[in-house]
């Protein structure tokens, strides 16, 4: 159910907004019987990411605990059976996609939020080609159908895995590791971006799928400049987004 929260984002805003909650996912259970989408090799993806760090690379996760909220976003980290922590990448099918699910992802669903322009310079964004075909889950409600919650009749709804705020993280996880586990030839996970837009976002798994399934074809370039800015403003637009200068 819909409920009110006042949990901060990692910004630091306080404003309540509607947001769901997650259940946990089981800890073990039968096999899966997924439908899951090959991503042809070949195809185009966008990827934004930090100053340091190179466009296909995955994070390792080090020392990230997965039942804290705060510290990782909500499909990473989780850990494999070894109590490693899988790394993980993202990346999406549009510039849109992209942008909605890393530059903006804290944005609140309030009237009119701002974002701060020199955040953008913390970012830059590349598109890369992938190698080879890659299998994932999409998270969409027709998929979840097949995801059994503990407790209760109704299966698992997309809301609850994209739309909960941060201080469900930690239940989100769960669901991740628990595909991870029980479908082994899983690359990785899609779903529609939590700001709305056209695409689908991604996060892939380490070990599954490796830097050289993901050939760089243009970037890194910036965002807080020049023709990247155009476009990461052009989205904020579509998306009632105010990009202010403070």
């Amino acid at each position: 159910m819909p409920r009110r929260n006042s949990s901060p984002w990692p910004t630091g805003l306080q404003t309540p907004q509607m947001s769901f909650d997650c259940p946990k996912a089981p800890f073990v259970g039968p096999p899966l019987a997924l439908k899951t989408t090959v991503l042809p090799a070949g195809k185009t993806l966008v990827r934004f990411h930090g100053m340091t760090h190179s466009a296909n690379s995955f994070n390792p996760n080090t020392g990230a605990d997965w039942l804290k909220p705060l510290d990782g976003t909500r499909f990473n980290p989780f850990p494999d059976l070894t109590s490693a922590n899988v790394p993980t990448m993202y990346a999406a099918d549009s510039f849109t996609a992209a942008a909605l699910e890393s530059v903006f992802h804290a944005v609140e669903h309030v009237p009119s939020p701002r974002y701060l322009r020199s955040q953008l310079a913390t970012w830059r964004y590349s598109e890369l080609e992938i190698k080879r075909d890659l299998e994932v889950f999409e998270l969409t409600n027709p998929n979840l159908r097949q995801l059994a919650v503990p407790g209760r009749p109704m299966s698992l709804a997309e809301a609850e895995l994209i739309h909960s705020l941060n201080d469900q993280y930690p239940n989100t996880r769960t669901w991740v590791r628990l595909l991870y586990l029980q479908v082994p030839t899983l690359d990785g996970l899609g779903w529609r971006p939590r700001l709305g837009g056209q695409g689908t976002s991604y996060v892939f798994f380490g070990g599954r799928c490796h830097s050289a399934d993901f050939g760089v074809l243009s970037g890194p370039t910036s965002i807080d400049s020049g023709p990247g800015f155009d476009k990461i403003l052009e989205v904020a637009v579509r998306a009632s987004i105010r990009v202010v200068k403070s």
